[in-house]
């Protein structure tokens, strides 16, 4: 009777078993992780540090190196703002008929010496104020330029003009050459002599300049 009773008993105790097994999966498949969500586990495995104030952390321990907008490399000029450019300045002067001397049909007066080659023209103002007369030399032209290379600033126009004093030209210039130094001339060209090397062949008239501008730097 004891054998008899022995394997049951043991039946029962290994059926138990194996139902409490059974109850803890299926009571983990009926607690699924909601879709889209991170499980517990997985969100301790994934988890960043801290966030850190990278202004707070010294250079040598950002992560993440910021940019340095007050810097700019050393081949990237920043442009000037417009109010820092030089100032300009102008100069004025006026030749008159009784100036105009030379034996020849040509003749430079000075305007401007040493004039430097970082010199940029605002503007170059030439004004026939009073007509100019002679009754030797039917026509006069005047350009601006450096000395003995013409007109090469402003080009030659025609005074002994009706229209005087409304007669002028107006222009700003290029730089005629931007290092050393040049002498800045009034050249007059005439159909004959302007004068015998000590008087001049005009009666009356007179030219006035204005040059303004400033030196780069």
């Amino acid at each position: 009777m004891k054998l008899l009773l022995f394997p049951l008993l043991f039946a029962i105790v290994v059926s138990a078993q194996s139902r409490s097994v059974q109850c803890a999966s299926s009571a983990s498949a009926a607690d699924p992780v909601p879709s889209g969500r991170t499980s517990p586990a997985a969100a301790k495995a994934v988890m960043e540090p801290p966030f850190k104030d990278p202004a707070a952390e010294p250079d040598s321990q950002s992560a993440k190196p910021r940019p340095d907008v007050g810097n700019v490399a050393a081949q990237i000029q920043l442009r000037r703002p417009p109010g820092d450019r030089p100032l300009s300045s102008c100069r004025y002067g006026t030749v008159v008929a009784g100036s105009l001397t030379a034996p020849s049909n040509s003749q430079e007066v000075p305007m401007l010496t040493g004039l430097a080659g970082s010199f940029r023209f605002d503007h170059v103002l030439v004004q026939e104020i009073r007509r100019f007369s002679s009754d030797s030399v039917s026509s006069l032209d005047v350009g601006v330029g450096r000395a003995h290379l013409e007109a090469d600033a402003v080009p030659l126009f025609p005074l002994k003009s009706d229209s005087a004093p409304d007669n002028f030209w107006y222009q700003r210039p290029n730089p005629p050459q931007l290092t050393g130094a040049y002498d800045l001339m009034l050249n007059f060209k005439a159909s004959g002599p302007l004068g015998d090397g000590a008087a001049s062949n005009f009666s009356s008239g007179a030219v006035t300049w204005e040059v303004c501008g400033y030196n780069a730097q």
